[in-house]
């Protein structure tokens, strides 16, 4: 699961400003924080400098942060005006194309695979993001995931689990059809 929640981030401490770390700080003024706030002006700002492929404590990059946030122009921005590594790895090994397909973002999603997103990688717990999209119930991403390798069903991630059986008790016909081996 993406352990790399504002609420439950390990890598940026959630306290007092008066208590900022040195770290924290810098992820403040950094390009992640103008991605998460969809501030646009900001992150062509950071471009201009070559910072678009900073990555912060857990080697998140900016489009990381704007997958997950579904910000489609930021996204585009740092991948066309940026050229940002759409393959980048955190130290969990998620890419963007995993976070984008954990939440859903249909768009994204198509743009980072317009971009050359790998959607054979596997994170730390072995998951691919069509794991990750069948987690989150989300049928038309699994769609879209399944037409660049329809062998992604078959993959099974550390906990010898394929997509198809994280799929909710409720699902859909359509998905269970679409995503059984």
């Amino acid at each position: 699961m993406d352990r790399h929640k504002a609420d439950h981030c390990k890598c940026h401490k959630q306290v007092q400003p008066a208590q900022q770390t040195i770290s924290d700080m810098e992820f403040d003024r950094g390009i992640w924080n103008a991605v998460i706030y969809n501030e646009v002006d900001r992150v062509r700002s950071f471009i201009a400098k070559g910072k678009t492929m900073d990555l912060d404590n857990c080697d998140y990059t900016a489009l990381h942060y704007a997958a997950r946030n579904g910000h489609e122009e930021i996204c585009k921005l740092l991948i066309n005006e940026g050229k940002a590594n759409v393959d980048a790895v955190t130290k969990g090994g998620a890419t963007s194309l995993h976070r984008a397909a954990m939440m859903g973002h249909l768009n994204i999603v198509k743009l980072l695979l317009d971009a050359h997103a790998n959607v054979n990688l596997q994170d730390e717990d072995g998951q691919t993001a069509l794991h990750r999209s069948a987690i989150g119930g989300h049928l038309e991403v699994s769609k879209i995931l399944l037409e660049k390798n329809p062998k992604l069903k078959e993959i099974a991630d550390v906990k010898d689990k394929i997509p198809f059986e994280y799929l909710a008790k409720n699902a859909n016909d359509d998905f269970k059809i679409l995503l059984k081996p």
